[in-house]
């Protein structure tokens, strides 16, 4: 029975990341087409950019749907039930410490900035450049909150507890990193800065972040608004300073992921049993 478990996760993996990059990719493809022919302005590219974050989404609700019928998309929404959300709050204090990290390392990240540039870092000057509208600070925020939340259904909402079924925490991890990190290819053309060391950099940030998302995860048995929470702390820390910053941020998921790692062990990243897949319940 478990090796029949499973041999079953293959296809729907395989159809839910064809239809993620699909998704994605025509609208972040698009995009690039768009820019290049001077069709689209930088200004309204926020804003469009945000739809890119329905694939993983609407790839993880087709995928349940025709794999597992509406009583699989019905279990993939309840992993964003609020009752049992309520109940993280009375967890295990790291567990905190893991979804609330990207706001610690930010304000440790600040400190860093004003040592080094013997200066604080200037919000207000941020706020003139980006938020100088209503409709300039939504096209800035929409693409912080939609990737936290539409990314997270599908990457630990579908993916992460099919690839748990058949390989322990830090193997599905590895494995979803190098999805997650390739589904990104179109946003090197447009919004991401490319080199070979900042591809390194950026495959590390994916690696460690993944690990500590995974061992959330884990922990609060596929509750997905912890993960939603970590996924959007980490975006909006990383939308000020680039550089100084972003780099402290790096180095503390480094840090966590190793404890993680040691901390835990590969098979479960967690305190809690790895959440296989629950789908099959369906």
């Amino acid at each position: 029975m478990p090796e029949e478990r499973s041999k079953s996760v293959f296809a729907p993996c395989l159809a839910y990341v064809l239809l993620a990059y699909l998704i994605s990719w025509t609208v972040g493809f698009g995009l690039v087409f768009l820019l290049e022919v001077k069709a689209l302005s930088w200004e309204r590219l926020n804003a469009y950019h945000t739809l890119a974050s329905l694939g993983p989404c609407l790839a993880a609700i087709l995928t349940s749907r025709i794999f597992y019928g509406k009583k699989g998309v019905k279990l993939l929404f309840e992993k964003l039930r609020l009752s049992a959300f309520y109940s993280f709050f009375g967890s295990d204090s790291w567990l905190k410490v893991l979804v609330f990290s990207p706001l610690l390392f930010f304000g440790l990240g600040l400190l860093v900035y004003a040592v080094v540039r013997s200066e604080w870092y200037d919000f207000g000057k941020f706020a003139l450049e980006h938020w100088a509208s209503v409709s300039a600070f939504g096209a800035w925020l929409l693409p912080l909150v939609f990737y936290a939340v539409f990314e997270e259904l599908g990457w630990r909402g579908f993916l992460l507890p099919h690839l748990q079924e058949k390989y322990n925490a830090w193997q599905a991890t590895l494995i979803l990193t190098f999805v997650w990190a390739c589904w990104h290819i179109p946003f090197f053309f447009y919004r991401f800065d490319f080199s070979p060391a900042i591809a390194v950099g950026f495959f590390l940030g994916i690696f460690t972040g993944a690990v500590v998302l995974t061992s959330i995860f884990n922990a609060t048995r596929g509750l997905l608004l912890p993960a939603i929470m970590f996924h959007f702390f980490n975006n909006l820390c990383s939308a000020f300073e680039q550089e100084l910053v972003v780099a402290v941020l790096g180095v503390g998921f480094v840090v966590l992921a190793i404890a993680v790692y040691r901390k835990y062990g590969k098979v479960h990243l967690s305190f809690e049993k790895r959440t296989r897949n629950y789908f099959l319940s369906a």
